[in-house]
């Protein structure tokens, strides 16, 4: 069975990152701190230095006198950031609006690849992410100049200073360990690729982004269960045999099949994994009896219907390698207030699903493409499905022309004017010059014509 090296990382390469971050930046969280070394320094002049020190303390009065003097707007200071940045640290929206007017550039970024919009995310800047996103600024899928490379003091690794932790002891050997940590660090060399809607820890910005068109399912899960008003200190209700009963993951037998069980409901409400669940019950023959039904995933779809419901769809638990790893099929409808639906659907209908699109239009949402199990992944192939609003039946979409093969983990939005759906990003499969089946980055732009159910590629 072939498991490319992308699908065997997804997991652990998140953790090692995570776990790098601590290590090379510490916890405050912002890579231009500490062990972190971009692009080498260059010294600030004294005049750019009292430029942004004016733009920090001083009065708009002083930052207007300054400016007739033709100082230059953009220049980088102390880690990079501009003078918009600055304004952005100050949370001064009138002298924010004035740069804005007097040409800074709001797409300029930072030695650690952040713009003035991650920057008032990072703020919780509530006001300047909305002025910035109503100039039409990069939200973090175009950026107008090429990413800087990150490069990592990794002397610590080097002299084998690192000691492996124990749990990843028992999904590989140290050898492979030091792999990841070199392969994790080479794929952190370019910092900012995510969308900045991944990085808002606020309601009110994140409902910005989703007002300026961004895909919830990009947001953390975190901002993801405050949305959905799921509690953080929630505890088990179900019973033992609730938990004996609905353990084990099932496909649904019709389309749809309403599936709710308490232990589920409970699993949704508490947000833990499966290995949580099993403690909880003391259920010690857990791994050699498969799975346990888990709402801890990757790759899901969250999509907010207009009457204030949210539908999440699919994902998957953990990796290939962990004794509970699977690719769901299910759909969850979150009524915002905590309440939950869960309907499940035949296989053959369908497909387990994770790291696909879920774009709302009219009465139906477009699920396109999805990462799935090896075995289900075919070249020629990009799998579409509809969910009918109106009864959650799904029904298989046929497609034709030029089709943007297997793709998954990537963006689409819905074009109404001309009833098409816009795809980019993400990576898909291909068969490369061995005959093997490799995932590749997608560098292409495809639309699907609703009217027609025919894919063009974008030249």
């Amino acid at each position: 069975m072939f498991y490319s090296p992308i699908f065997f990382r997804r997991t652990i390469a998140g953790w090692l990152l995570s776990f790098l971050v601590i290590v090379l930046v510490g916890c405050g969280g912002k890579a231009q701190e500490a062990n972190v070394l971009s692009e080498p320094k260059k010294e600030v002049s004294p005049e750019i230095v009292h430029f942004h020190q004016v733009v920090k303390d001083g009065s708009l009065q002083d930052l207007q006198q300054l400016l007739k003097s033709g100082i230059d707007i953009n220049a980088p200071g102390h880690n990079g950031e501009n003078a918009l940045m600055v304004a952005i640290a100050g949370k001064n929206s009138e002298k924010l609006k004035l740069l804005l007017e007097q040409g800074a550039d709001p797409e300029q970024t930072d030695n650690s690849n952040a713009t003035a919009l991650r920057h008032a995310v990072y703020q919780e800047y509530a006001d300047g992410v909305r002025l910035l996103l109503k100039r039409g600024v990069d939200r973090g899928y175009h950026p107008k100049y090429p990413l800087k490379t990150i490069e990592y003091d990794a002397s610590w690794f080097e002299a084998g200073d690192l000691t492996m932790p124990e749990e990843i002891k028992e999904v590989m050997t140290e050898e492979e360990w030091k792999q990841s940590i070199k392969e994790t660090l080479d794929s952190a060399a370019a910092l900012g690729m995510e969308p900045i809607i991944a990085d808002a820890s606020n309601v009110e910005i994140l409902n910005l982004f989703l007002e300026a068109g961004d895909d919830l399912s990009r947001a953390s899960p975190e901002m993801k269960r405050l949305l959905l008003k799921l509690g953080d200190e929630e505890k088990f209700q179900a019973t033992l045999k609730d938990y004996q009963t609905h353990k084990s993951p099932r496909f649904g037998t019709r389309n749809p099949e309403r599936m709710d069980n308490p232990f589920w409901k409970d699993m949704i409400r508490i947000g833990c994994n499966a290995y949580i669940a099993r403690e909880h019950f003391k259920d010690t023959d857990a791994f050699q009896n498969g799975a346990v039904w888990c709402y801890d995933r990757f790759g899901s779809s969250l999509t907010p219907l207009k009457d204030g419901r949210f539908v999440q769809i699919g994902g998957e638990h953990e990796d290939y390698y962990d004794p509970d790893f699977l690719i769901y099929n299910d759909v969850v409808i979150h009524d915002g207030k905590g309440g939950i639906q869960i309907y499940g659907y035949p296989k053959e209908v369908f497909p387990p699903t994770d790291f696909h699109s879920a774009t709302l239009v009219a009465d139906a949402i477009y699920l396109i493409g999805c990462l799935g199990y090896p075995e289900q992944r075919a070249d020629d192939q990009t799998p579409v499905y509809r969910l009918k609003l109106n009864s959650w039946e799904i029904e298989a979409v046929k497609t034709t022309g030029e089709l943007p093969n297997w793709l998954y983990n990537h963006h689409a939005r819905y074009e109404p004017t001309r009833n098409v759906i816009h795809v980019e990003g993400g990576e898909r499969q291909i068969t490369n010059q061995q005959g093997e089946p490799e995932l590749v980055p997608n560098k292409e732009e495809f639309e699907l014509d609703l009217s027609t159910l025919q894919w063009r590629k974008l030249k």
